[in-house]
């Protein structure tokens, strides 16, 4: 065998096993923003652990959602999922890539104010998009109870939660529901409780200021989860030359 030819082998070999690791064990995510500073700094890249919370097969334009050995997330781990609430694209795994850490699991009741834990920066101008989350039933700065629904969970409707829990409905449970009149409607028949079929969460950012969160998308279902952040494994500050701004001390530190 010529030795172009081995080295041909050599390289399309290692490139198909780069192919599979990445699709059946990590991926790399870049962090584009200061919204998990200080735990993760702007401009680093990560290993995400896609067995973390069990295998979600690829190819979802495909197949539909499978996941092997699946498991919860736990509260607080930082975890890489897809984009719950773009309507655009209905194959989940092709949504862009969000991170957050886990702030509410299935089942948890959470002590949230009028914005779900926090009030709008000063300033803030609402978009078309956010003003279906940020209803103004819910601008009362009263401290409420959310519940994160659970798979078989039966959770009650009330006019502060009904958006929210509008959107998850139509978004996720693929069902017709709007509110009218301060009462939810599903199927055109007035709902005050819902039993949801999936596990979800809430997902926060360690930056409060940041909104890419739960505050601004919703819940995020299961079926969303991609992995957990394991590893940085490149660190280097925007909009710095190319030999300049590296963070030497953070390469291949673990993410805790």
């Amino acid at each position: 065998m010529k030795r172009g030819s081995k080295w041909l082998i050599a390289i399309s070999g290692a490139a198909i096993i780069v192919l599979l690791l990445h699709l059946f064990a990590f991926t790399s995510y870049y962090i584009p923003s200061a919204g998990m500073e200080n735990t993760l700094m702007q401009g680093e890249c990560i290993i995400v652990n896609k067995w973390s919370y069990g295998l979600r097969l690829p190819f979802m334009s495909l197949f539909s959602y499978t996941r092997l050995k699946e498991k919860r997330v736990e509260k607080g781990d930082i975890t890489v999922f897809n984009n719950p609430a773009n309507t655009l694209q209905p194959v989940i795994d092709r949504r862009e890539i969000f991170i957050g850490r886990c702030g509410g699991v299935p089942g948890d009741t959470l002590p949230v104010d009028s914005f779900f834990t926090t009030t709008l920066p000063a300033g803030k101008q609402v978009n078309s998009d956010e003003k279906a989350l940020y209803s103004p039933a819910r601008n009362s700065g009263i401290t409420r109870t959310l519940t994160i629904p659970q798979k078989g969970q039966t959770v009650k409707i009330e006019l502060w939660n009904a958006m929210l829990f509008r959107n998850t409905i139509v978004l996720h449970e693929r069902k017709q529901a709007e509110v009218i009149d301060n009462t939810l409607y599903i199927d055109d028949a007035p709902v005050h409780e819902y039993t949801f079929s999936q596990n979800y969460y809430w997902m926060v950012s360690d930056n409060s200021v940041n909104l890419a969160n739960s505050r601004l998308f919703g819940f995020v279902p299961q079926s969303h989860i991609i992995g957990k952040a394991f590893s940085i494994w490149f660190s280097k500050e925007r909009d710095t030359s190319v030999f300049k701004g590296y963070r030497w001390n953070r390469f291949f530190k673990k993410i805790p």
